[in-house]
Order: C-alpha cells, then sequence, then structure tokens
C-alpha cells in the first residue's frame, strides 16, 4: 500500500473515533439528567476508575499499551464530568 494509501486509512479510522466521541457525549448529557434527577453528583469517583479499569484490561486484551490507552480515556472522562457540571449550571 502507498503512504497516501494508509494516510486515507487513518483519517477514516479518525472520523470514526471523532464520530464516537459525539456518541458518548450523547449519552453523557442523557447520564447528566439522570444524575440530577436521582440527586447524584457529577464526580463519581468509582465510576470514573471502573471507566479506566475496563480502558485498561480491554488495551491489555488487543495487545496495546495500557498506558496511553488510559491517558486517553482520562480525557474522556474528564470531558464528560466538564460537560455534565456545565449543563448542570445551565440547567439551574
Amino acid at each position: 500500500m502507498s503512504l497516501d494509501t494508509l494516510r486515507s486509512s487513518i483519517e477514516e479510522k479518525d472520523r470514526a473515533i471523532i464520530a464516537l466521541i459525539a456518541e458518548r457525549m450523547k449519552i453523557v448529557q442523557e447520564i447528566a439528567r439522570e444524575k440530577e434527577r436521582q440527586g447524584l453528583p457529577v464526580r463519581i469517583p468509582y465510576q470514573a476508575n471502573a471507566v479506566l479499569d475496563r480502558a485498561t484490561t480491554e488495551s491489555h486484551n488487543l495487545g496495546l499499551d495500557p498506558i496511553p490507552i488510559r491517558e486517553i480515556f482520562q480525557i474522556l472522562v474528564r470531558m464528560s464530568e466538564e460537560f455534565q457540571e456545565q449543563w448542570r449550571e445551565k440547567n439551574e
């Protein structure tokens, strides 16, 4: 395969990753609503840890270095928590 073809393939995967993040954030909005309805805090450390542990395990199962994957998921968790906080402030 040519370098251009390989780069094009990477670009497709990047777009797919971004689309999945957008889908994830739509779910986060529903989570924000449900947490508010139940009177739960935005930040639930054991849940964040469960997400990070799942990412670590899955990356290991797929033969990937779990450290950078965990870092990516730390960013996703932070994005989710920040979104939920902003959503609450907006809806107060």
